[in-house]
């Protein structure tokens, strides 16, 4: 049974190619600010909010797991009337991406995955960070939680940037809701195993001083995946997108030209 899906508030702009950027989780739409006017123009772009981030619902009687995030993406797609996007994801984003492309195929002209995370496997500092962080939200409050979740060590890299408060402030008006929801997610369907079904080219990219379970998810995805290639970016971690925009940007650019 598929979830009832949340109406996604996203912000679309620029001409070009359809472009749907998809943020991580505990941001929202504005973790691409340094990419959005490079990206906008030459591409449509599509910059959205997942449930439970940013302006779209944050209920928390409801689920917050990957299945969730990909039925409100395609009914976002549908409302524009989008038939067919590059996907630009990072994270939780990257992991949606990911998903979109293996479940609708035809939805999907490109992917690049920034820290990608491959849906329904363990990813051991990620998945203990976040049972942590939901056992703080409920016996402390979602405000602990956030303090806490920005001191996990794939945040080391946006710590020792100068505008590591900029993203902070985007994270300190994160609703908590998928800390608080009881609501039982819905079953990711296998994707290791049809991975070799995947026809569109994907980048994926990391920060070369990446945290070694992401970079370890991204080798495992290059060898995998038939049109994959992967790019470090020197001196970033988990984030290269927020850490170095003056490598990321130009890069994102070069890859949508070639996908195109």
């Amino acid at each position: 049974m598929q979830p009832d899906p949340v109406d996604l508030r996203a912000v679309v702009e620029g001409d070009g190619p359809w472009l749907l950027l998809l943020h991580g989780f505990s941001h929202d739409h504005r973790y691409w600010r340094r990419q959005r006017g490079p990206l906008a123009s030459s591409c449509r772009l599509v910059l959205a909010d997942l449930r439970g981030h940013g302006g779209s619902p944050s209920p928390i009687d409801i689920a917050y797991g990957p299945v969730e995030h990909l039925v409100d993406v395609i009914r976002l797609l549908d409302r524009l009337g989008v038939a067919s996007a590059h996907i630009l994801g990072t994270h939780t984003g990257a992991g949606v991406g990911l998903l979109l492309a293996l479940e609708h195929p035809d939805r999907v002209a490109s992917l690049i995955l920034e820290g990608a995370v491959i849906p329904g496997m363990p990813l051991a500092p990620n998945d203990a960070a976040l049972i942590r962080m939901r056992e703080i939200a409920r016996d402390r409050g979602v405000v602990a939680a956030r303090a806490s979740w920005f001191e996990q060590p794939f945040f080391d890299g946006v710590r020792r940037e100068a505008n590591a408060a900029e993203l902070r402030e985007i994270m300190d008006e994160f609703s908590g809701a998928p800390w608080r929801a009881d609501a039982g997610q819905s079953p990711v369907p296998p994707i290791v195993d049809r991975l070799g079904s995947l026809r569109q080219p994907v980048s994926l990219i990391n920060g070369a001083d990446d945290l070694t379970e992401f970079l370890d998810t991204a080798r495992q995805l290059e060898r995998e995946l038939p049109h994959a290639r992967r790019y470090l970016i020197p001196g970033a971690g988990a984030f290269p997108a927020w850490e170095r925009p003056d490598a990321v940007t130009p890069l994102l650019l070069r890859i949508l030209e070639e996908h195109d």
